[in-house]
């Protein structure tokens, strides 16, 4: 009973890990990706909040049970990594690491193109103009947050590169 609560522990850790970790090194910024890494990502990541849960709760189960019946410090040393791996998956089954990754600018302030001295006359921007107002979102500075959240003539908008 031990060694099953132990393996069933150990192999529970092991795939709440892969099951948040796969989406992470399919999809990164500025590589290429295929349609089937993509796709198998999503379903990963659609379905990794409740299925990280449900793991972290059975090996919390199974440590409680296997506490116990375990003599020595190393016994007790894995189990409690066991669930730091655990509910470390269950922590990134919910959080969006691209958020971390891309955290967009929400209060952008900008300059009149005369007094934009940051600028040369070769820098590429993203313009946006409605109603009667414009914006030029630099690339070099879109390349870092890839999200500028802004509002032009009342309207708001989300410029993204």
């Amino acid at each position: 009973m031990k060694r099953a609560l132990a393996l069933a522990l150990g192999l529970g850790a092991l795939a709440s890990l892969a099951w948040v970790a796969v989406p992470i090194f399919l999809i990164q910024p500025f590589a290429p990706q295929s349609t089937r890494g993509i796709a198998l990502s999503y379903a990963l990541r659609s379905r990794a909040a409740v299925l990280t849960t449900v793991l972290f709760a059975l090996g919390v189960a199974a440590a409680i049970a296997l506490w116990p019946r375990l003599a020595r410090w190393w016994g007790r040393v894995l189990v409690a990594g066991a669930l730091l791996v655990l509910g470390f998956a269950a922590f990134l089954g919910r959080a969006n690491h691209f958020e971390w990754m891309f955290s967009p600018l929400p209060h952008p302030e900008f300059d009149a193109v005369a007094a934009a001295d940051h600028m040369s006359g070769t820098d590429v921007v993203l313009a946006v103009a409605s109603g009667g107002e414009a914006r030029g979102y630099p690339v070099r500075a879109l390349a870092l947050h890839h999200v500028v959240n802004d509002v032009i003539a009342g309207e708001p908008i989300v410029a993204t590169y």
